[in-house]
């Protein structure tokens, strides 16, 4: 069994509910930006954002052990005409195996562990996948990947679930404590960038009554923008027993 990573998907989701926002929760600091494209109301887009890691004392950042994030009322996440993957079929045989029109996204970023009291830095990539639905609701499946100094091959999933007034969507995830390396850290993260969307998914269908290549919607943003932009909010819990609520805003796009 190959050690584990399993901090990355919580890192994702955290990154799909904050713009442009700094959280503090002890003496750990996240800061975040993301971005539409295109950044049109009404429009299918794609959804852009970083995030980075910080503390104001030596050490690690806590591991993240679970986060639910909400997105803005009248976000959709249209999905219609796109393939699936499962687990399975990732643990089997990694992003390859999966069907072309199931990639929702991609991304990666900077992990971190301590061995010896020295902090090792540990490169990833990330990559998206639409699974089978649960009892009518969606669930995205995140492989992650690493090669050194710990060799990473997991898969995680994050489901769909209801979201309190203002927002209209939100996601899940459980994340585990992460081995890595003998005698080191469970694992910790620095920094993640990603890209979810499907525009470049198509499938064809029929339109009055032609057969004809279309484009799966994924992300599709809302004809109107609340004054003041689209709130959003993160709900995240550490393994050290604290946690913490974000909330933040993306500006309304252009009409």
């Amino acid at each position: 069994m190959r050690p584990r990573f399993r901090i990355l998907l919580a890192v994702l989701l955290i990154c799909t509910c904050l713009i442009v926002a700094a959280v503090a929760w002890g003496a750990e600091t996240l800061t975040f930006h993301a971005s539409f494209t295109p950044d049109e109301l009404g429009a299918s887009t794609n959804f852009s954002a970083t995030g980075r890691f910080g503390s104001t004392t030596p050490g690690l950042p806590a591991p993240v052990s679970e986060v639910k994030g909400y997105l803005p009322a009248g976000v959709k996440i249209d999905v219609h005409g796109a393939g699936t993957c499962t687990a399975a079929t990732l643990e089997k045989d990694g992003p390859t195996g999966c069907p072309a029109d199931s990639r929702a996204g991609f991304g990666g970023g900077m992990g971190l562990l301590e061995l010896a009291k020295e902090i090792i830095h540990e490169p990833f990539t990330v990559d998206i996948f639409l699974g089978p639905s649960e009892d009518g609701h969606l669930v995205f499946l995140t492989y992650v990947d690493a090669v050194s100094p710990a060799e990473v091959e997991l898969v995680l999933k994050a489901k769909e679930i209801a979201a309190p007034k203002p927002y209209g969507l939100g996601f899940s995830v459980e994340v585990p404590p992460i081995p890595t390396l003998p005698g080191a850290s469970d694992a910790s993260v620095e920094s993640a960038f990603l890209t979810f969307g499907s525009k470049n998914v198509a499938y064809y269908g029929m339109v009055h009554g032609k057969r004809k290549l279309l484009h799966v919607k994924g992300i599709v943003i809302p004809k109107t923008c609340p004054h003041g932009g689209f709130p959003v909010q993160g709900d995240i819990a550490f393994a050290d027993g604290t946690t913490t609520t974000a909330n933040a805003t993306i500006p309304c796009p252009h009409s």
